[in-house]
């Protein structure tokens, strides 16, 4: 049963070494080139205090590269899901050809699990080689914007791209299973997982233990930092607030040493359109602060853990899903 397995998917898994070698070799140069640089520029100040510029330097010239990289990492599960998973059933389905393996001595049962486990496996194996270089070739970047909680880099680093892959083919193969169609399987199986992988980080993740919370005066350094001022009336909004090793989830109205939102007149008199270092000098002197919710960064490993085996659980009822439909419901 699994040579025949192997037989009928060898295309793909052909395909997909291929594509995991000249992945892997991108991935090999951009990590020895951000080690390099680091080496070169932060080695030998990070432990001191390296000057703003050479860090933010470092940080520009590879942040659209990484992010970049994150972002085709992160679409990897989907589309093994899409490809490998969606087709695996619905194929035999379709071309009746599962008949012929359920009139000889395999069960349903069997058959199912040997196809599950053996390709499941190797998309589990191939989101994992990719994995390992990434997370070694952009360890020194993201020490360096200190970032880890963020989408892309906390979905493509860690343990939970195994645990994407294995539920994102799982969903591929229950679409398949319950459509009977490849390429109407493929296309809800990309729409499915997208969802997932939207709603998880957004809605989900940022609960997954209680947040903390704590008070960020809005000094130059915090305003120089942050993404966007906002004004609405009295109302001022800082957009993109930090705090040092720390994930902030949401950050309120700023509010004056009383607790009470600054005069409209204040910060009229601050926002100066085209002088941001004069808006910053000026918001400075306020004395305002704001209450941020956070989750530490120390979360990190139990978030991944976490998250990890809130997909195995997906994974593991959608596995049960096709064996009841196979089962049951399958003639």
């Amino acid at each position: 049963m699994i040579w025949v397995t192997w037989r009928q998917f060898r295309t793909q898994a052909i395909a997909g070494a291929i594509a995991l070698a000249a992945a892997a070799i991108y991935l090999l140069v951009l990590g020895l080139n951000i080690h390099n640089d680091y080496d070169r520029s932060l080695a030998g100040c990070i432990a001191t205090g390296c000057a703003p510029g050479l860090v933010s330097g470092f940080a520009d010239k590879y942040s659209t590269v990484v992010m970049l990289t994150d972002l085709a990492l992160m679409t990897v599960p989907g589309l093994l899901g899409a490809f490998w998973g969606a087709p695996l059933i619905s194929g035999e389905l379709a071309a009746g050809t599962h008949r012929l393996a359920w009139h000889q001595s395999v069960t349903r049962s069997r058959w199912l699990t040997v196809k599950l486990l053996t390709i499941g496996l190797g998309a589990v194996t191939l989101t994992g080689l990719l994995d390992l270089p990434m997370s070694w070739g952009a360890s020194q970047y993201d020490t360096v914007k200190a970032a880890r909680f963020s989408a892309l880099v906390f979905g493509a680093r860690g343990i939970v791209p195994l645990s994407y892959a294995a539920f994102a083919f799982t969903l591929g193969t229950a679409t398949g299973v319950l459509l009977r169609r490849p390429v109407a399987a493929m296309g809800l199986t990309l729409a499915l997982f997208a969802a997932v992988q939207f709603t998880v980080p957004t809605a989900l993740r940022p609960n997954y233990l209680p947040a903390r919370t704590a008070d960020i005066r809005l000094d130059a350094t915090t305003l120089s930092h942050a993404d966007g001022i906002i004004q609405n009336g009295s109302s001022l909004v800082i957009d993109g607030i930090s705090l040092p090793d720390a994930w902030v989830i949401s950050a309120g109205h700023a509010l004056g040493s009383a607790g009470q939102p600054p005069s409209a007149e204040k910060i009229n008199t601050c926002l100066m359109p085209g002088q941001f270092d004069g808006t910053i000098t000026c918001l400075a002197r306020q004395d305002l602060h704001v209450t941020a919710t956070y989750q530490p960064n120390t979360r990190y490993w139990p978030f991944q853990l976490i998250e990890a085996a809130l997909y195995t659980a997906m994974t593991a009822a959608l596995a049960g899903f096709c064996f009841f439909w196979i089962r049951r419901r399958t003639t």
